[in-house]
């Protein structure tokens, strides 16, 4: 299940969170993650519990981020770009990606 009320990061407040992660039109991450603030910006990290997947949202003005993701399974390190995210509510998406957390 979803929320409306986005998640808000405020740093040292690692915590599950309701989730949605999609690149390309395909669900990556849906439902309960880990959520962890980056920072006192506003920016976080998503991670599915499984560790296959994860996503950086990184502050840059009000409203405008810079993703990057982990791009293949398991992989260690958020090396895929997702381009620059503009806030809508509780995500932050482009025509790309979408990087949700509630």
């Amino acid at each position: 299940m979803i929320l409306t009320t986005p998640a808000i990061a405020q740093s040292g407040e690692d915590r599950e969170s309701d989730c949605l992660l999609v690149v390309e039109a395909e669900e990556v991450i849906r439902g309960r993650c880990k959520f962890s603030p980056n920072g006192s910006d506003g920016s976080f990290v998503i991670s599915s519990y499984n560790g296959k997947y994860f996503a950086y949202v990184i502050i840059q003005d009000a409203g405008i981020a810079d993703g990057y993701w982990n791009g293949e399974p398991y992989a260690r390190h958020a090396h895929d770009p997702l381009g620059v995210l503009l806030r809508e509510e509780g995500c932050w998406v482009n025509e790309r990606a979408s990087v949700c957390a509630y």
